[in-house]
């Protein structure tokens, strides 16, 4: 896998194999690009998610209780969309994907169209009504990557020294890219060295995870979903 913009000539040889060099391949389920950013995987976890919410089109459309269809979908759907979601390093387009799934789906469960002229909002408070308070798809893929996160930083291993390390040579000109840090800094609004010293505390980490995880996101600017 590449890091940089131009394709890199050096070669890695196992065995006496070359291995391909490749722009994206498939590690573990999920789908890792030679840039280091999400914008593959997310939307690949929402379309395979989709996809395994129209195969239970006939129990959203029955008449079982909201309470039963919506484990169903937490279990059955919500599971497939957000594996892996830790290592995801999120912009503001990808957050909003996440969110207009997650939207789409709860109409569709409650059996509200676009038509109807509903608010999300308004949408959510009926979901509330029927199952009680439910932290939003958004919030728990942030909570989790921030609890990855402290359980790296409180560990020694290979993972805490790449987290931590820097690479010699120049940055490229103009925006940088986001990396996967930069989510954890951003939601926390918190330097590294204050975030590893936060992160050894595990109670006040789990404190710090749970609030910096229900901000509220980044607007992009696209349209209405």
């Amino acid at each position: 896998m590449v890091s940089s913009e131009r394709v890199n000539d050096a070669s890695i040889t196992i065995d006496d194999e070359t291995l391909e060099l490749v722009h994206k391949f498939k590690y573990l389920g999920a789908t890792l690009h030679e840039d280091g950013s999400s914008t593959v995987e997310v939307p690949t976890r929402i379309a395979l998610a989709t996809a395994a919410f129209a195969k239970f089109g006939k129990i959203w459309k029955s008449s079982i209780s909201f309470k039963a269809k919506h484990k169903l979908f937490r279990s059955l759907v919500i599971s497939i969309q957000r594996y892996g979601c830790e290592t995801w390093t999120l912009l503001a387009d990808t957050e909003r994907r996440i969110q207009v799934f997650e939207n789409k789906c709860l109409r569709k469960l409650l059996r509200i169209s676009y038509k109807d002229h509903v608010t999300n909002e308004s949408v959510r408070e009926l979901v509330v009504a029927y199952v009680g308070p439910q932290e939003p798809l958004l919030a728990t893929a942030k909570r989790w990557k921030l609890a990855w996160f402290g359980h790296i930083t409180r560990h020694d291993s290979l993972s805490k020294t790449i987290l931590q390390g820097t690479v010699k040579g120049k940055r490229r000109r103009g925006r940088q890219k986001k990396a996967w840090c930069d989510n954890i800094k951003e939601w926390t609004g918190m330097a590294m060295y204050e975030l590893v010293r936060s992160a050894s505390d595990r109670d006040a980490w789990r404190q710090k995870t749970a609030s910096s995880a229900l901000r509220s996101p980044r607007q992009p600017h696209r349209s209405r979903d």
